[in-house]
């Protein structure tokens, strides 16, 4: 966390085999969402959970499912769904 570049590292070393400038923010993005957010509680009493989700969108063939392939397998408590499979 002290490395000024620590989010370029994390970024770079997801999916490596997936490469491409158009792949830079979503690598961003699902490492984002695999290191989550903090928990927060407001003055009222309300609780965020912190948690970051992430939608992929795109034409076919821009590695959607192999990004979130991924992740899962990274993921401590990971699922993979894909549209077919999920409600």
């Amino acid at each position: 966390a002290q490395h000024p570049k620590v989010y370029d590292i994390l970024s770079n070393s997801l999916a490596p085999s997936i490469s491409g400038s158009y792949t830079v923010d979503i690598k961003k993005a699902i490492i984002c969402m695999l290191l989550g957010g903090s928990r927060k509680k407001l003055a009222d009493g309300v609780r965020l959970r912190g948690d970051i989700n992430v939608l992929l969108l795109g034409d076919p063939s821009t590695a959607k499912s192999q990004f979130l392939k991924f992740a899962s397998r990274v993921a401590p408590i990971g699922i993979y769904t894909s549209g077919k499979g999920s409600s």
